[in-house]
């Protein structure tokens, strides 16, 4: 029996058991900072493929609009809506693991960090990461997410393949050589083109990174900043304003000995509540934003190497609730731009509301073909502001 002849209240009994109730907080759909909430007219949580073709179903008869939502990850109010909501909490199966070719087949509702589990089981690992892992896999590919190296692309050129259920229920396959069209505007498709079901991933043998971090004035990194990105694999800046330093994170594959010079004292103590304190305290008094600072640099100066599981050192913790901003920039103007935002942070900005709490984050990617993608045709730098709430 198609779905279009089935009576509308028989589709609202398929979805009863998925349909989260109106007195669960789970109803309500708060993102991962906490700085977007939104109350949907029914919020679904399906267990697979027949039940999503339901929900598409039902939407087009009732004319509502679905968004589809993983962690709520976006900083954005990006998976709002007032109508329609899809989770995918359930939707997190891998599917298939082929460690010769290299490839993974999961459901797009995966976490990365659930796939890291499940990767390293098979000895193979994702090829680059971001600073963390609580995304879902479908979430990083239709936004183009990306970590840091001049010669990666965004994550989404890791994607071999995808299958995807059309607005109208349809189920299509898409590739580079299947409907081309489709698939590189579903990469970085913002959840517009459909629902992604399966994403087909590249991977690779497990590895080791080892990270070196230094630190140096702004001017000396800024101005060797060509040398210093194409030095490693995997290049990243943290910039501390208040300070006038940038730490320089290089990262690159090894076969050496996992090895870490944490210690709790340092890492966990005053990097973690001793800052917090100070920034919470810094609301009131402004200059101990300026001491957080200065110890969260010092801090940073103080570890200077490691070597670990590929994603523990491509992710970071990022502490505490934030409101976070990211921009992409031309390579080839990233020296300009960083001198006109020291400009502002030193001359200009009056609003202590602006001053950036966490070390400004600046990553670097490949050019790419996917449209939408902020790499398209050239090589990026990115730029993170991070304001903790």
């Amino acid at each position: 029996m198609s779905l279009a002849s089935i009576p509308l209240h028989q589709l609202y009994e398929i979805l009863l058991p998925v349909t989260v109730p109106s007195s669960s907080p789970k109803s309500k759909f708060i993102n991962w900072a906490e700085t977007f909430v939104c109350t949907p007219l029914a919020v679904f949580e399906p267990r697979n493929e027949y039940q999503c073709r339901v929900i598409l179903e039902l939407a087009q008869r009732e004319r509502k609009v679905v968004r589809v939502a993983g962690v709520g990850h976006s900083p954005s109010d990006l998976a709002c809506t007032d109508e329609f909501m899809l989770r995918t909490t359930y939707l997190n199966r891998v599917l298939s693991v082929d460690k010769e070719k290299r490839r993974v087949v999961a459901e797009g509702g995966i976490t990365l960090s659930e796939l890291h589990v499940a990767l390293a089981e098979h000895d193979l690992a994702m090829i680059n990461l971001g600073s963390i892992s609580d995304q879902t896999l479908a979430g990083i590919i239709t936004t183009a997410s990306h970590g840091t190296g001049i010669s990666y692309g965004v994550m989404s050129t890791d994607v071999i393949s995808l299958t995807l259920l059309l607005a109208d229920g349809q189920r299509v396959g898409c590739s580079r050589t299947q409907r081309p069209d489709l698939f590189l505007a579903t990469t970085c498709g913002l959840g517009s083109t459909g629902l992604i079901l399966n994403i087909e991933l590249e991977v690779e043998p497990s590895f080791h990174l080892k990270e070196l971090v230094e630190s140096h004035s702004f001017e000396h990194t800024v101005e060797n900043l060509d040398h210093i990105v194409r030095s490693a694999e995997h290049t990243r800046f943290f910039w501390f304003p208040a300070t006038d330093t940038i730490s320089t994170s290089t990262l690159n594959r090894t076969q050496e000995k996992k090895y870490s010079n944490s210690r709790w004292f340092y890492d966990s103590f005053l990097n973690h509540h001793v800052v917090q304190l100070l920034l919470f305290l810094g609301i009131y008094v402004r200059i101990l934003n300026n001491w957080a600072a200065f110890l969260v640099s010092w801090l940073v100066e103080s570890g200077s190497s490691r070597i670990e599981e590929s994603y523990r050192v491509f992710n970071m913790d990022c502490r505490y609730l934030q409101h976070t901003t990211e921009w992409a920039i031309p390579y080839e103007h990233t020296k300009a731009c960083l001198y006109e935002l020291r400009k502002y942070f030193h001359e200009i900005q009056a609003d202590p509301r602006e001053r950036p709490h966490f070390p400004i984050e600046i990553r670097f990617s490949a050019p790419d073909d996917i449209w939408l993608s902020p790499s398209y045709n050239q090589q990026t730098c990115w730029i993170g502001v991070i304001q903790y709430k």
